[in-house]
């Protein structure tokens, strides 16, 4: 005595296969998402701005007004 109505259909079986597959994907790109080191060209890029505050006196978060660059001298 067998049930008729116990086989799965392939649309169930599609999604049976599909849900896991994605979820395994999804974990593997999230891995190497949280994993991966910062780029170098970001860290470099923040650089300049400090010492450039600093010599002119200013803290960063702590000016009421924007500080003026520093006149350039002329070459004579």
């Amino acid at each position: 005595m067998s049930n008729v109505n116990s086989a799965l259909s392939v649309w169930q079986l599609v999604i049976m296969a599909i849900v896991p597959l994605a979820a395994l994907c999804g974990w593997i790109i999230t891995v190497f998402i949280v994993a991966r080191e910062p780029r170098p060209q970001a860290n470099v890029a923040a650089l300049p701005a400090l010492p450039a505050l600093e010599a002119a006196g200013a803290t960063v978060g702590a000016q009421d007004q924007p500080v003026e660059p520093p006149a350039r001298r002329l070459a004579a």
